[in-house]
Order: C-alpha cells, then sequence, then structure tokens
C-alpha cells in the first residue's frame, strides 16, 4: 500500500485544494495518508531531508512525486 504524505502550509494558496485533492482520493483508493505542516519540526525535518523549495509538495513511499497540485490520472498511477 502506498503512503502519501502531503506537506503544507498555513499560507499557502494552493495547498487547500491540494488537501481537498488527496482526501478525495483516500475515499476512492486504498492508501495510507497524512499531511504535515512546514512549520512543525516534523516538517522542517523533511524539508532539510528532501530539500523540499515549495509547498504543497507531495511524498509517495519516501521519495518527492509532486510539487504543487498534480494531475489526478498522474496521482491515481503513482498510488495504484
Amino acid at each position: 500500500m502506498a503512503k502519501v504524505t502531503l506537506i503544507h502550509a498555513s499560507w499557502c494558496t494552493a495547498c487547500p485544494a491540494a488537501r481537498r485533492f488527496w482526501r478525495d482520493l483516500k475515499s476512492e483508493y486504498d492508501f495510507e495518508y497524512e499531511e504535515i505542516d512546514v512549520e512543525t519540526p516534523e516538517g522542517q525535518a523533511l524539508i532539510d531531508k528532501y530539500g523540499i523549495v515549495g509547498v504543497p509538495t507531495t511524498i509517495i513511499d519516501g521519495e518527492v512525486a509532486f510539487t504543487g497540485l498534480p494531475k489526478k490520472a498522474e496521482a491515481i498511477s503513482r498510488i495504484s
């Protein structure tokens, strides 16, 4: 089962759409999902680990898969 981590920020204008996008997919597909705010210690650790420079960023199974809002077909192919 794929593990999806969405890195987001409260000040990010695209992040609410990305959060809705992944939550909607979660209702249709079986994958592990978590959201992490960049302003938390855990978020800062992921930014350092992966060299993230923009949000929203989606990490799938331990690698950066998308920055910004992904296309639905591409997201589905990565999680199924």
